[in-house]
């Protein structure tokens, strides 16, 4: 566990939220972040202490230990009117005679206790890191306004008090918090000259509120609505080629339904009888491979049909589940449950239905968890191209595709290019490096130009699985692993 301490020296903090609206409690946890990265900018920019930075941006939003609504005031404060900030040194609107005046009222909380603590129960940094940190805390003077005088601590432990506990939560206040690429981002607002710009938000339930939450859980079934396929010797793709089983396997699921009922059930097409793309889950096609483990290879094993949840709660959509089910079993024939997938030029793949996997890779209830940190052994799809590469709009994105599954927003979210899940292939490959093999799509795919990232997510609560992100979710993109598997 990580703990900072922090004492308001002057018994006041001084600081607004971002739209000027009223005075900041608790202090976000962001102005803190941004309290330490001006202390690293005055200390000429210290290479480790850079990376105890970025190692406090991953580890997610803190619990706080602050006063309670009840407890703390909004000093009142008059309206005044001050010169802007002005870098344009050699002109005469800048002299004081020749300044414009802006309107500021200066928000301030007063609150009972001057003393607020924040803590990451999960984090345990490096030895270099925490000295690091420890170092950056003893430079930093203020926190908001430079008027608003603090002391940074961090502390081994701490009173735990429940009536000043606020709490990531899925309803609640709005707090800024840092996240992966927030350092880069101040630094690049820093050198040119720009106000720095709100980034991700998460809730907090404030101390003493109800919370009657219940466990979320996303749209694609659980165990007994896996259909899983294991390989009956070495797959002829690799798992960056899944794209074209997906669409192989939904392509004969799809014949044997026509074949053997008439009809093709909209869960299993994705379409509506009119052609239209559904709006409803449908059936997702997920590659099961070695990975997640000590040793993992990423080895294709296998692979599973995911039904979605509904049709195994709904009565009247039973009828749909029975005819998926009919077309598994034709697309599955003979005693042994045997089927032969032909990926083309690639060759044939042999795979047989398995009850019982005998793979730990292949078993529905590795990916059927419920834990409060997922981490995608394949790259989520995301909806479109960010602006600029903004980072904050690229976690807006995957938030989204949370939602998009029934899953609250996560309360951190961390982008990568390469997984947290052992032996999980890259989102690109090395930059440069047009030998590496790159990720390959069926001709037409509309989700083959979209951008691609690995993420590691961080819920306020425990969600269940599976987790299946972003625009590829039905043909095996954005699947993920709880608890950082591997990592």
């Amino acid at each position: 566990m990580l703990i900072l301490e922090i004492e308001l020296l002057t018994g006041v903090y001084r600081a607004a939220l971002p739209d000027g609206s009223a005075a900041e409690w608790p202090p976000h946890p962001e102005r803190v972040f941004s309290a330490f990265a001006q202390a690293w900018g005055d200390g000429n920019c210290d290479p480790r202490e850079r990376a105890a930075l970025e190692w406090l941006e991953r580890q997610g939003p803190p619990l706080i230990d602050a006063d309670p609504p009840e407890d703390w005031a909004e000093r009142t404060a008059p309206t005044v009117y001050v010169p802007p900030n002005d870098s344009r040194g050699n002109e005469i609107p800048v002299l004081p005679d020749r300044r414009r005046r802006q309107a500021r009222v200066f928000r301030a909380a007063i609150p009972a206790t001057p003393l607020v603590r924040f803590a990451w129960p999960r984090a345990e940094p490096s030895s270099a890191d925490h000295a690091s940190l420890v170092e950056l805390a003893q430079r930093v003077a203020s926190l908001g306004h430079s008027a608003s005088l603090v002391r940074f601590t961090f502390v081994e432990n701490g009173p735990e008090d429940e009536k000043r506990r606020w709490q990531p939560s899925k309803e609640g206040v709005a707090l800024r918090v840092p996240h992966h690429g927030r350092l880069d981002e101040l630094r690049r607002w820093h050198d040119a000259d720009q106000r720095p710009r709100p980034g991700v938000t998460t809730r907090y339930r404030s101390p003493g509120e109800a919370d009657e939450r219940k466990a979320s859980e996303s749209v694609f079934g659980g165990i007994d609505e896996w259909f899983v396929f294991e390989s009956e010797g070495p797959a002829p793709v690799d798992l960056l080629a899944f794209a074209h089983v997906a669409q192989t396997v939904q392509k004969a699921l799809i014949a044997k339904a026509e074949q053997a009922l008439g009809q093709v059930p909209e869960v299993l097409s994705g379409h509506t009888a009119d052609g239209a793309p559904t709006a409803r889950a449908h059936v997702a096609i997920v590659p099961l491979a070695n990975v997640g483990w000590e040793h993992a290879t990423g080895d294709l094993l296998g692979f599973a049909l995911v039904l979605p949840r509904e049709l195994a709660r709904n009565e009247p959509q039973q009828a749909e589940r029975t005819q998926v089910t009919h077309a598994l079993a034709a697309f599955s024939s003979g005693d042994a449950a045997h089927a032969r997938v032909n990926l083309g030029a690639a060759g044939v793949w042999s795979v047989a239905h398995a009850v019982a996997p005998s793979r730990r890779s292949l078993r529905p209830d590795r990916w059927c968890g419920k834990a409060d940190t997922w981490a995608s052994a394949t790259p989520i799809l995301l909806d479109r191209f960010p602006d600029r590469g903004d980072t904050a709009e690229e976690a807006g994105l995957v938030a989204a595709a949370c939602r998009n599954i029934g899953l609250p927003e996560p309360a951190a979210i961390e982008l990568h290019k390469h997984s947290a899940v052992r032996g999980a292939p890259s989102a690109y490959p090395a930059r440069g490096d047009r030998r590496r093999p790159d990720w390959s799509f069926p001709h037409g795919a509309k989700f083959a130009n979209r951008p691609r990232r690995h993420v590691v997510l961080r819920f306020a609560e425990p969600v269940t699985g599976p987790v299946i992100l972003g625009a590829g979710r039905f043909r095996g993109f954005g699947l993920c692993l709880p608890d950082r598997v591997g990592a």
